[in-house]
């Protein structure tokens, strides 16, 4: 019987569709739905820059800020640049991250989901997703797939194909 499930949430389009059906099978299970997301620290500065569009982070931080707020120097892009996260970054990608469960959440209860707890975690994507599974002595785990293809898929890995491979769990992979 499937009684806790795990969304594997990043904010992409496939991770959008799965949170859908995680949000679905919840409600349809009476199933209590965990949504984790992994911090970003490290990744492509393009993938980020994308995401912190699509979440409306970008234009958000080139708002005028209230009087005696500390604010980076630069447009926000520059801030997003960088592979190891400083100080101003780190906030931003923390931002991001809390703002992409608190959508899935919102999303997913809107769907009759029974969202019992959301988990931000930093480190590398596939190892946190199962850690927190893990943790939260899941059934199941829902995970989009990117569909990178089969060359990238082999020389850059796959959190999807790792879960897969290594999760004590059902792993449901959505395209």
């Amino acid at each position: 019987m499937i009684g806790k499930i795990l969304l594997a949430y990043d904010g992409s389009n496939s991770a959008t569709r799965a949170m859908d059906v995680a949000a679905e099978l919840s409600s349809k299970l009476r199933a209590d739905l965990y949504i984790v997301h992994v911090l970003m620290h490290g990744r492509l500065a393009r993938e980020f820059k994308r995401l912190a569009e699509v979440e409306n982070l970008v234009t958000q931080s080139e708002k005028p800020q209230p009087p005696r707020v500390a604010v980076a120097s630069g447009r926000s892009y520059d801030l997003l640049g960088h592979s190891t996260p400083d100080g101003h970054s780190a906030s931003v990608i923390s931002a991001m991250g809390d703002r992409l469960v608190s959508y899935a959440k919102d999303r997913s209860k809107k769907s009759g989901a029974i969202v019992v707890q959301t988990l931000v975690r930093a480190g590398d994507d596939a190892d946190k997703i199962l850690e927190a599974a893990d943790d939260l002595d899941v059934d199941m785990i829902v995970v989009g797939s990117r569909g990178l293809g089969r060359v990238k898929g082999a020389i850059l890995g796959s959190v999807s194909q790792k879960l897969l491979h290594h999760a004590n769990q059902t792993v449901v992979t959505v395209k």
